[in-house]
């Protein structure tokens, strides 16, 4: 079993980071929301209070994801749109 070292934690840090501000501004674009990606918290709802979204902004989301990540979304992954910390752990479990 190898032990992660400091620059390896580091950069998958950084990297989740980067994913996480281009699934933001992704959205932000694609919705035409007036938001910059860096007020948006990761942890932030994206229905409600957060972003706002509504069901047709989740279809457009679907379409998006699976465009950009090859990754399908079904009507029974309702989680995935908690914020953009579930929406990229979705992504990324799913990644082919």
């Amino acid at each position: 079993m190898s032990v992660a070292t400091f620059e390896d934690v580091r950069t998958q840090a950084e990297q989740r980071l980067e994913k996480n501000m281009k699934i933001k501004s992704m959205i932000i674009d694609r919705l035409g929301l007036d938001a910059e990606p860096e007020v948006v918290s990761d942890n932030q709802p994206l229905f409600g209070r957060g972003l706002e979204m509504d069901s047709l902004d989740t279809l457009e989301i679907v379409v998006m994801i699976n465009n950009e990540h090859d990754v399908l979304i079904s009507d029974d992954d309702f989680e995935a749109f908690g914020s953009i910390n579930a929406l990229v752990d979705f992504i990324e479990a799913r990644e082919v």
